[in-house]
């Protein structure tokens, strides 16, 4: 069953080398107001998402920012338990994920829709 979650993102992507292509690493957060706790508190995501050098690479370079908002929809979800700085940091991470929506969330008169071009997403890891 997919998942798909659309959020802020909490930093821009770490990019990396994957063979001929590139990986994004993005880390994303929702708030949500917890009842019982009687606070705000956050859900984090994670997902990495591979494009081929060019064009690709750019429009996720260009959207991929700190504060740009993105829908990503993963095949699966890994839950990524570690020590942090501030404790114990649980995350999840979407699995095979794919880009439906995103923008750089910089507020300018110019801006169009933001859904990504049609690209040959057959990269799969």
């Amino acid at each position: 069953m997919a998942h798909t979650i659309t959020a802020r993102l909490n930093k821009a992507a770490r990019e990396f080398q994957a063979g001929e292509n590139i990986g994004f690493n993005i880390r994303m957060g929702v708030q949500y107001y917890d009842r019982q706790k009687k606070q705000k508190e956050w859900t984090n995501y994670s997902a990495v998402i591979f494009a081929k050098p060019g064009p690709q690479a750019d429009y996720y370079r260009s959207v991929f920012v700190e504060g740009g908002i993105v829908e990503v929809t993963g095949e699966n979800i890994r839950l990524d338990i570690y020590d942090g700085q501030n404790g114990q940091s649980i995350t999840l991470e979407l699995l095979n994920a794919r880009v439906g929506f995103a923008t750089s969330g910089q507020a300018n008169g110019n801006q169009q829709s933001n859904s990504p071009p049609q690209f040959d997403d057959s990269i799969h890891f």
